[in-house]
């Protein structure tokens, strides 16, 4: 058999160290590789470089799938912490308005007494006074106008008390005008009724001898 030049055996040599020739090349290289040391030394080296090479491969591998675990970690954490966030807003949000709602449900009738009510003004159009009472509140009106006479009570939110009058604070005055009433008392929730103000005697004659059934404005 005529020898085979040591070339076509070096360029073989890596698939042969892979196990992807046929077995009559593999015979053909191993009985090469008995008679002549270069080609011997070759092998060695090239088998020595393919499996480093497997080795960096491997480890490059590895290296990638840890980055991309990482990468998915993170990932995961950054959904995680959005999550996070959106939930505390919403639990944040359904806490304002459990309490906005409980806060304005829940009012209380303000007696005469804590309204402090004081007249500051008496001229011949109106009177005008002024409450006492801490926070913003609403106040309920019932003119009888037939008789001159108006009664009016206030009531209070826990939100009017405590958080709106922080950020829309005013001076609570109210005017009652003489042309239409000749009389304001106060209710208390009992019915107790208390006096505010009352025209005098001629004006009470004077407004009770015309009549006022037109509504009122």
């Amino acid at each position: 058999m005529e020898k085979i030049n040591c070339n076509v055996i070096q360029d073989i040599l890596p698939l042969y160290i892979d196990d992807v020739v046929s077995d009559d090349t593999k015979e053909l290289v191993e009985e090469h590789l008995q008679n002549c040391e270069i080609c011997q030394r070759v092998y060695h080296e090239t088998k020595t470089d393919l499996e480093n090479d497997m080795k960096i491969s491997a480890q490059t591998k590895e290296s990638s799938n840890e980055a991309n675990d990482l990468k998915s970690f993170r990932k995961f954490l950054k959904k995680r912490k959005i999550k996070t966030i959106l939930l505390s807003i919403a639990a944040t949000v359904i806490c304002f308005v459990a309490v906005f709602t409980f806060m304005n449900k829940h009012v209380t009738y303000i007696s005469y007494k804590d309204a402090g009510i004081t007249i500051v003004e008496d001229n011949k159009d109106e009177v005008k006074y002024k409450t006492n009472i801490k926070g913003n509140y609403r106040w309920r009106t019932s003119l009888d106008r037939e008789t001159g006479v108006m009664t009016i009570y206030f009531e209070q939110s826990l939100w009017e008390k405590y958080v709106s009058c922080i950020f829309y604070p005013y001076d609570h005055l109210h005017d009652i005008l003489k042309k239409d009433e000749i009389k304001e008392v106060y209710v208390d929730k009992d019915g107790t009724t208390t006096t505010i103000w009352e025209a005098q005697e001629e004006e009470q004659k004077a407004y009770l001898s015309e009549e006022h059934t037109e509504p009122l404005g």
